[in-house]
């Protein structure tokens, strides 16, 4: 009788056993980024998550998939940018297990983003004077 117990009792234990082991670990799930700049003590920002600042001396553990790597945070960006890619952002896939290497020109993105966030004040102050015209004028008929 105690046997009868022992085989059904294993018999079950193994059951839930069995699609345990054939689960991946964590580790296998995980890929890596290694970010490396041309400039120290340059913050850098993973999905709009700070994760430290060059130089950086371990790779960056992430899931698979599409990841932003920038050195700008979203929430300081402009909203009319925001939602899309520029030249201070690059976009990578990372597979599992894989490591991925980026390297950040800070000083020319750095560039590029004055230049960006120039011609959005400059296109304001425009739509601006335009409006204003577009007021005089409608004043102008008024009268």
């Amino acid at each position: 009788m105690n046997f009868l117990r022992f085989k059904i009792l294993s018999v079950i234990i193994l059951s839930f056993s069995m699609p345990n082991a054939q689960q991946t670990p964590i580790q296998e799930q995980i890929g890596y980024i290694n970010i490396t700049s041309d400039t120290t003590n340059v913050p850098i920002y993973v999905d709009g998550i700070l994760v430290g600042r060059s130089p950086l001396a371990k790779p960056i553990p992430v899931l698979p998939g599409n990841h932003t790597i920038g050195i700008y945070p979203i929430s300081i960006k402009n909203p009319f940018t925001q939602y899309g890619l520029d030249e201070t952002q690059k976009q990578i896939f990372v597979l599992n297990g894989d490591t991925n290497r980026v390297h950040l020109n800070s000083f020319l993105i750095n560039q590029h983003f004055k230049q960006q966030k120039n011609s959005v004040l400059l296109s304001r102050y425009i739509n601006v004077a335009i409006g204003m015209l577009f007021l005089c004028q409608l004043w102008i008929l008024s009268n």
